[in-house]
C-alpha cells in the first residue's frame, strides 16, 4: 500500500496530500495537472473540479556533484476526487522521472 501523506482536513470529506519531486521541471508538472482537468489560477496554483494544487520550490537536492531541483506539491480536495487524480498523476510522473 502506498503512503500518499494523506491528512484529513477540517472537512470530513476532504483531504490534503503533500508530495516532493526532484529533477522535474515546473512546466512539466503544470502541464500534467492541466491535462488532468486543472486550470492555472496563478503561477503556483492550479485548480480543478473538486481539487486544487499548490507548488513551491524547495532547496536543491544534491547527490554527489549532481544538483536537482526540488518541488513541493500540495493537493487539497474531496477524498474520492483526489484518489482518482493522484492515481492518474502518478502514472504521468513515472514518465517525468519524478
Amino acid at each position: 500500500m502506498l503512503n500518499y501523506g494523506i491528512n484529513p482536513s477540517e472537512k470530513e470529506e476532504a483531504m490534503r496530500v503533500e508530495r516532493e519531486y526532484h529533477g522535474v521541471e515546473l512546466r512539466v508538472l503544470h502541464q500534467y495537472l492541466i491535462e488532468l482537468g486543472g486550470k492555472m489560477i496563478g503561477e503556483a496554483c492550479i485548480s480543478g473540479e473538486g481539487w486544487s494544487a499548490t507548488v513551491h520550490e524547495g532547496e536543491p537536492f544534491t547527490v554527489g556533484k549532481l544538483k536537482l531541483n526540488t518541488l513541493h506539491l500540495f493537493f487539497e480536495g474531496d477524498i474520492a476526487v483526489l484518489n482518482r487524480l493522484l492515481s492518474a498523476f502518478d502514472l504521468k510522473m513515472l514518465r517525468a522521472g519524478g
